[in-house]
């Protein structure tokens, strides 16, 4: 276990006897990471920031019910996709997961890129960017979850596992499914190597 988790722990345990501080400095570690996973969802400020509130009000609500078998974080992730789904549920919207022109990690594996580029070059990669969003929506939806919180989360295999109540061998092979499917997909515009088929 990471000194962080263990800070967690630590702070789990004063939250659910009560310390409203103790979840405070929870909620405002992972603040930020909250409200990207939001804003990837719902690409307007006032509605992210209105669905960060929405997701740790639900977290602290349910904090008694938590039974630390995983890490605080992960169950954090979970809450906070329930509630994103809800919020995509009631504004009628289409596919979409995730923005990945906005939420993609500038380390992805997905994207390579250089500290400095040409203007041609930036457009070339916006325009990759482009392609691996429309890829991504023609992934059936449990391929599109496991993919983007591996690829852009940089989630470990059981940690999805625990965010999304599946078993770990359906994760592997979901990713496994959608890693090739994206490779077919955009195989005109990046080489396979860009795309992990990593399990550990």
């Amino acid at each position: 276990m990471e000194m962080s988790d263990y800070t967690d722990q630590f702070l789990v345990e004063r939250a659910q006897r009560g310390d409203r501080t103790a979840f405070g400095e929870l909620a405002e570690k992972y603040h930020k990471r909250i409200y990207e996973l939001a804003y990837g969802f719902t690409h307007h400020r006032e509605d992210a920031q209105d669905l960060v509130q929405e997701i740790f009000l639900r977290a602290y609500r349910g904090l008694r019910r938590f039974r630390r078998e995983s890490s605080f974080y992960t169950w954090l992730y979970c809450i906070g996709q329930h509630a994103c789904t809800d919020y995509l549920r009631k504004r009628s919207r289409q596919r979409r997961i995730f923005q990945l022109t906005n939420t993609f990690s500038d380390n992805s594996p997905l994207v390579a890129q250089k500290r400095y580029e040409r203007p041609d070059a930036c457009l070339e990669r916006a325009e990759l960017a482009r392609e691996i969003y429309q890829a991504v929506e023609q992934l059936p939806i449990q391929q599109q979850r496991v993919f983007i919180l591996r690829h852009y989360e940089g989630l470990p295999l059981q940690e999805i596992a625990d965010a999304m109540g599946i078993r770990i061998g359906s994760v592997k092979a979901h990713l496994f499914n959608a890693n090739h499917k994206m490779r077919k997909l955009l195989a005109p515009y990046v080489g396979e190597e860009l795309i992990s088929t990593s399990s550990s």
